[in-house]
């Protein structure tokens, strides 16, 4: 069962949100702020992450930048319930990497859609970048190696000057190890695994409609919007801005 952690101030919301989403089979944690949620984030490391923004001890846009700093849960999707002007918390939280925003009131089964996506988006890029599970209970070396090349390339996505050498500091190891460990492993040059990583993120950012696409390119490490817009064409067949005007 996937597990759901949902950190919401208002008893009757969270309760509520927590019986419909338990009757179609999810585990629910939940929390009644910020600083709460944080620290059941890092225990349960929940398969996605609905947070409030407006919450008392610590708010959600808080959370949200702890959580995405934290490399036990920054590959955690944060869903954001919000009551705020839609573009001034899709912006904050955009800069804060949130994975995707309802605006309250809403319908549960909206919610439930954005949820499921947010769990089979996180799965899919996983899955493009990842050997096979290993059979045993035990992460192999080959294993933790990817998670943590996963987890670095995420820490940094807005850092257009994210180099392979910057990687391969970051994980400790030499850059032609680095290079020849992930070639083998993934069949991609650590440069192509990199921007691959990069433009599948500004995928699930356009499809939810996050912000303009500059702002998507600059929030996935593209300084150049033009250089963005040829890298996305090449790697999907189709320019973001057409994918853009269908949302």
């Amino acid at each position: 069962m996937d597990r759901i952690l949902l950190i919401e101030d208002e008893v009757d919301i969270r309760e509520n949100l927590s019986e419909l989403f338990e009757n179609r089979s999810f585990t629910v944690f939940t929390a009644e702020n910020g600083q709460i949620g944080y620290e059941k984030a890092r225990e349960i490391i929940p398969d996605v992450i609905i947070s409030d923004v407006i919450m008392p001890v610590m708010d959600g846009f808080e959370f949200l930048d702890a959580v995405k700093n934290d490399a036990r849960t920054m590959h955690i999707p944060v869903i954001m319930l919000t009551a705020k002007s839609m573009l001034e918390s899709k912006i904050i939280g955009l800069k804060t990497g949130a994975d995707d925003y309802v605006t309250k009131p809403f319908e549960f089964e909206e919610l439930l859609a954005r949820v499921q996506s947010a769990i089979q988006n996180r799965r899919r890029v996983l899955q493009k970048i990842k050997i096979s599970p290993s059979e045993k209970d035990v992460e192999s070396k080959d294993d933790v190696f990817l998670r943590k090349v996963i987890t670095a390339v995420e820490k940094n996505m807005d850092n257009f000057n994210f180099s392979i050498d910057d990687l391969a500091r970051e994980i400790g190891y030499s850059r032609s190890s680095i290079q020849k460990k992930i070639k083998v492993l993934t069949g991609k040059t650590t440069s192509q695994l990199i921007r691959e990583f990069r433009l599948e993120r500004a995928r699930q950012l356009i499809q939810q409609d996050a912000g303009f696409l500059s702002e998507i390119a600059l929030a996935v490490g593209f300084n150049s919007l033009s250089y963005f817009s040829n890298s996305y064409k090449e790697y999907f067949g189709v320019p973001p801005s057409k994918i853009k005007n269908l949302h």
